[in-house]
């Protein structure tokens, strides 16, 4: 049986995966313009926005393999990438918020609430039901 901790990580770090799924495809017009204005990607034409889904459907099944190594798997590995995956974002957003790059339009809000998120579902990984859940299986000890 998964702990309390990690189900309410499952419905928050998918629950971050969908929003942020939701701000890419609001921005998706934004992100178009932005590569076709960039000299070095505007030679790529169309390219660049089947490079871009590329990039985005990557982070999405990213995502989803350390949400699944994590909750189902209790891997300890994925619980400390997810962490560092957060740490980043966490540095992304308020860099972004610092230098005025986070517009406060629907995109940018979604994209605030993905990563706050992100951010509570990483809390509910270090919880102490989590962490037992986490515990290596090989700590029994031989009694021979």
């Amino acid at each position: 049986m998964r702990p309390v901790s990690i189900i309410r990580f499952d419905r928050l770090y998918l629950a971050s995966i969908v929003v942020g799924l939701v701000g890419n495809i609001i921005e998706w017009p934004v992100t178009i313009a932005r590569l076709t204005e960039n000299p070095e990607t505007a030679a790529l034409g169309s390219g660049a926005a089947i490079a871009a889904g590329g990039m985005i459907a990557t982070g999405v099944l990213i995502a989803l393999l350390l949400w699944f190594f994590a909750a189902k798997r209790a891997s300890n590995v994925a619980r400390w990438i997810v962490t560092v995956f957060t740490v980043f974002a966490l540095g992304s957003l308020f860099i972004g918020l610092a230098g005025s790059a986070v517009i406060v339009d629907a995109g940018g809000i979604l994209r605030i609430l993905a990563v706050a998120l992100q951010t509570a579902a990483t809390f509910f990984l270090f919880r102490p039901d989590a962490a037992a859940w986490f515990a290596p299986f090989d700590t029994v000890e031989d009694d021979a």
